[in-house]
């Protein structure tokens, strides 16, 4: 049992392996380093708990689904895109747009200042991983529930038309065009593109020290490698991405993304299963869910699965580490 009266910070872990080290007056050190100070810059997050160290070098920022399907108005029949107009010169951002301006204007900036790679995540099947989706991927995405009366814990549910690998058809644009959205969930399609300035940001990012990438999921989670491990090899998936972190030597991930309660969490969680570090930046995620749902990922995610920060953080921690160089 560790000495309470001790200022030496704890070790917590296998120091012979992977390990942290706790002490109660600078909080968690995530940087998996014997030595100390470790090589290269060192961050210091805010949280809900108590304050994480992270090491630059051996983190990354994986953004999840933020791609045309979730975020564009041309997919205004999901709910995850509508946006609420109070007046005409008063416009609110669904979840998934305000975690979209939380990331490209303070989570990339301050990334990019760090080094810390961004890691994107997006739904992108191909005619295997399509033919292998069980049904109820096939039922989340092709039914819809309609609320009965009452408090709106029951509902009965109908065929919503056009499911995993259909074609979504023509879609309506704000400026009068129109886009081929193509065919659900599949890789290379509009509707699987990032959306906006997530591309933009990746596009010119190609030519910077360290440049964003990308990989397709398969599953609610990005980090779901099937029951044999194989699954999404080849083609930038799972597989891929996982073996990638490794071979950057990246331990930590900072999760953002929508939606939060459903592919932010599933990644989140096997992510942590694997071995990783998890902190949940919350200001860079967004659910159209319940609040409550929110409230349970963001419990459990500092209580079980890592730690809860948010893009103001990491940009503050940039920001004083920068300040002592």
């Amino acid at each position: 049992m560790a000495d309470t009266n001790s200022t030496a910070p704890d070790v917590v872990g296998n120091p012979d392996a992977s390990f942290w080290r706790f002490s109660r007056s600078s909080g968690w050190d995530l940087t998996h380093t014997a030595s100390s100070p470790p090589a290269g810059q060192r961050l210091t997050l805010t949280t809900t708990t108590a304050p994480i160290t992270i090491a630059a070098a051996k983190a990354a920022l994986v953004v999840i689904d933020m791609q045309n399907l979730f975020l564009s108005a041309a997919m205004s029949s999901s709910s995850t895109t509508r946006t609420d107009t109070d007046t005409d010169t008063d416009t609110k951002l669904t979840p998934g747009l305000a975690a979209e301006a939380t990331l490209l204007g303070t989570a990339f900036p301050a990334a990019r200042a760090a080094g810390i790679r961004v890691v994107h995540v997006t739904w992108g099947l191909d005619e295997g991983s399509l033919a292998a989706l069980p049904p109820v991927l096939h039922r989340a995405f092709g039914f819809r529930a309609v609320a009965r009366d009452g408090d709106g814990e029951e509902f009965d549910e109908e065929n919503g038309g056009t499911g995993p690998g259909g074609d979504l058809g023509a879609r309506p644009m704000p400026d009068g065009t129109s886009v081929a959205a193509g065919r659900l969930l599949m890789r290379g399609q509009w509707n699987t593109a990032l959306h906006g300035g997530f591309q933009d940001a990746f596009d010119a990012s190609q030519h910077a020290a360290v440049p964003q990438v990308r990989f397709h999921k398969e599953r609610l989670s990005g980090f779901f490698l099937g029951r044999d491990g194989s699954a999404g090899r080849g083609g930038g998936g799972p597989r891929d991405l996982v073996e990638f972190l490794d071979e950057e030597g990246i331990t930590t991930l900072l999760f953002a993304g929508v939606n939060t309660d459903q592919c932010v969490l599933a990644s989140l969680k096997d992510a942590c299963d694997l071995g990783f570090d998890t902190v949940l930046l919350r200001d860079g995620c967004g659910t159209n869910s319940p609040d409550f749902a929110r409230l349970m990922v963001e419990y459990n995610a500092r209580r079980c699965w890592g730690f809860v920060s948010s893009c103001e953080a990491l940009a503050a921690a940039v920001e004083a580490a920068n300040g002592r160089v």
